[in-house]
């Protein structure tokens, strides 16, 4: 069973907070099931073409008790097969670094950036293994999610989560497939109370030229990185 403690870390890590039912329930149709094992076949085969990813992305933070939609932008970026750097630039700025199996996190904090002491290093580990396999469109994990698809503008892939301790706090996940289905246009959290965060993609960089230095994490800030 999934623990608490590993529950609060992916919505810590993935800077997330929580909707009661599937976004884009009302507008879609479900595939049937041989069609989802072809979809996912598909994706999968495009998606294994990505060897690096730089995009920047959107936050909408969504919460139910206030009216305002919280903002946030900054980038990702992935180096198959695990490599991965999320870093937010505005209203604040922190950047989490995956690298071979190690990671590490900073704050940037009265005008220096801060690097801080990771808690539970194998729970955190194992989420962003499973983030990165999404970007690789891997997306079944039998263990842990019952998976479908519906067919809406694009299609979108729904996770929805085993564990009963884990479905308290996520109901599901929803993985948005952009128009020629080989990378993500945005991910969704959904979770109790009418609250959840979007993440959208955009201004993909695919397979171009990434040094394995912005992913190092040893040194008392992140290494920067330009603007593309």
């Amino acid at each position: 069973m999934i623990s608490k403690a590993t529950i609060i870390s992916l919505v810590l890590i993935t800077a997330v907070l929580f909707a009661a039912a599937p976004l884009f329930a009302t507008e879609s149709r479900p595939v049937s099931d041989n069609q989802l094992n072809l979809l996912l076949e598909n994706v999968e085969k495009k998606f294994s073409k990505i060897k690096t990813l730089k995009t920047m992305l959107t936050q909408e933070k969504n919460i139910a008790l206030f009216s305002e939609t919280v903002i946030s932008t900054g980038f990702c970026i992935f180096k198959s097969p695990d490599k991965l750097r999320l870093e937010f630039i505005t209203p604040f700025k922190s950047s989490l670094i995956i690298n071979d199996n190690q990671i590490f996190k900073y704050e940037f904090f009265n005008g220096n950036w801060q690097k801080l002491d990771i808690g539970n290093k194998e729970i955190m580990l194992l989420i962003m293994e499973n983030i990165t396999s999404w970007l690789q469109g891997r997306f079944k994990d039998p263990d842990l999610y019952e998976i479908c698809a519906f067919k809406n503008k694009n299609m979108t892939v729904l996770l929805t989560p085993k564990d009963s301790e884990f479905k308290k706090f996520i109901n599901s996940f929803e993985l948005g497939l952009n128009h020629e289905m080989n990378g993500l246009e945005y991910i969704i959290i959904n979770e109790t109370k009418n609250n959840y965060t979007k993440i959208r993609f955009h201004n993909d960089d695919v397979n171009k030229e990434v040094p394995d230095s912005i992913f190092k994490g040893t040194d008392s800030k992140p290494y920067p990185v330009s603007k593309w």
